[in-house]
């Protein structure tokens, strides 16, 4: 892990009230007030994410960019490839773990944004954009498989949304702790790793869940780390897991 490194996860509803308290606390931790959000998982409601954005962030008093990688294209284009180069803190909208997978991972996008995170970047991602920052992706609408993902958050299966989860998704979280810890977390909450260790915020709370059962934790507690729930280490994770 570099030092300064930088992660925040949420459990989707980003942008809203009740999400303050985690932005705030990532922003903090950029170089400089500016938010560049990585439009992937929204697919034709890009121009959407970015405007709500817009409208939050102003209040935090940071500007925010867009960078649409919305295609295979765009996630070789060098354009957008420099958008991430020069953001000083990168943040992956939610919307469709499928669309934002199927376009970062293994891509020259994906490579540089995890390059920028290790290079001290802060970089966030709620619901489905938390969903493909972690190893494995979890993509509901494919059954509840896995499949790989960016992998900043590696061996861990980030679950969002865990506050309203309905027995389907209960199920497959059961399913997968077998092999893998769930990060299960609430909507307009997050959980923020500074570079040593990871801490809830947000006004909800975290479940961590493995094969040895479920350890709750609320607003501004420590997350227990289970197994190897740490960010990624590896000199070039995303294309070392360019597989499907």
């Amino acid at each position: 892990m570099t030092a300064g490194s930088t992660l925040l996860l949420l459990g989707g509803e980003e942008w809203r009230p009740g999400t303050e308290p985690a932005d705030r606390w990532w922003l903090a931790r950029a170089a400089r007030p500016a938010v560049t959000v990585v439009t992937s998982a929204a697919g034709d409601q890009a121009e959407r994410a970015v405007t709500w954005a817009r409208r939050y962030f102003a209040g935090l008093g940071a500007a925010v960019d867009a960078c649409h990688i919305l295609t295979g294209a765009d996630a070789a284009d060098p354009a957008r490839l420099q958008e991430l180069e020069g953001a000083a803190a990168l943040y992956l909208c939610g919307g469709d773990p499928a669309l934002a997978r199927s376009v970062l991972v293994g891509s020259p996008a994906g490579a540089r944004l995890g390059a920028r995170f290790r290079a001290g970047v802060p970089v966030a991602g709620s619901s489905a954009g938390a969903m493909v920052l972690a190893d494995p992706c979890l993509l509901p609408a494919a059954g509840f498989a896995t499949r790989p993902g960016l992998g900043l958050l590696p061996a861990t299966v980030v679950v969002p949304h865990w506050g309203r989860a309905t027995e389907p998704w209960r199920l497959a979280v059961a399913r997968l702790t077998a092999r893998h810890p769930c990060l299960c977390l609430d909507e307009r909450t997050g959980v923020g790793w500074d570079g040593d260790a990871w801490r809830v915020l947000g006004a909800g709370g975290a479940v961590v869940i493995g094969p040895r059962g479920a350890t709750p934790v609320g607003s501004g507690a420590a997350l227990p780390r289970p197994g190897t729930m740490a960010p990624m280490t590896s000199p070039d994770p995303v294309e070392e897991r360019r597989h499907e």
